[in-house]
């Protein structure tokens, strides 16, 4: 990989391996990686929204959760940009890309399925109660501000989900929502911090909690014309 202090990229007319290549050397390049990375999530972002919808279709979720997955197929190759194209069925590169990337995505979908998220876990240290959709993407994803930006409008849609909901419901909601997994509690710290914070019980938590998800799921399915 060429790069140099002076020596300007042009990442849009890059091949999308070479994309690849240069999001692997990260650690040394983070600056062009990042921009690499863009460039590559900007050019297969549709197609992966429009194949998490109808993975999510199956599952029955809805399509806040197909955004959270195609983000999570986006995440796994910032982590792991490992694609070989001579292990592929297809010798055209973007298609054998694009089945790389299906692979990803279902495999994030079945974890979803298990542990309802797909995101990483946070260290407990690090935790805090989550009020608003730019924290919720702040907690959901380590990519630079752009990737934000576009993940921040994916998720927009909460807000006006949360219309009629009060404020302790939201943070209930999103907090849950950035944390919680499967036959999992949240850390007890946490619960904590909502009990204190918000002056509630943690039987009335869980009230709100269940109050919050049938409301954003009904706006959802009424939003998309479902019943």
């Amino acid at each position: 990989m060429k790069t140099g202090v002076k020596e300007k990229i042009d990442f849009g007319n890059m091949c999308s391996i070479e994309l690849l290549e240069y999001i692997s050397f990260k650690n040394d390049f983070k600056e062009e990686a990042e921009s690499a990375f863009i460039e590559f999530c900007s050019r297969f972002e549709r197609k992966m929204i429009e194949k998490a919808e109808i993975y999510c279709l199956k599952f029955n979720y809805s399509t806040v959760i197909a955004m959270d997955i195609a983000n999570c197929t986006f995440a796994r190759v910032w982590k792991y940009p490992t694609f070989k194209l001579e292990k592929s069925s297809s010798k055209n590169i973007e298609k054998a890309i694009l089945m790389w990337l299906n692979r990803i995505m279902f495999t994030q979908l079945v974890k979803y399925e298990k542990v309802d998220t797909c995101t990483e876990p946070s260290t407990e240290e690090d935790l805090s109660l989550i009020s608003t959709i730019d924290g919720l993407v702040d907690i959901k994803s380590d990519f630079d501000e752009e990737t934000k930006k576009k993940l921040r409008e994916r998720l927009s849609i909460l807000d006006s989900a949360f219309l009629g909901l009060s404020d302790k419901h939201r943070i209930i909601y999103l907090t849950y929502k950035a944390y919680e997994t499967v036959g999992k509690n949240l850390p007890t710290s946490l619960l904590k911090k909502l009990q204190k914070e918000l002056q509630l019980t943690q039987s009335t938590i869980r009230v709100y909690k269940k109050e919050a998800i049938n409301h954003v799921d009904n706006y959802l399915k009424a939003r998309n014309g479902t019943k």
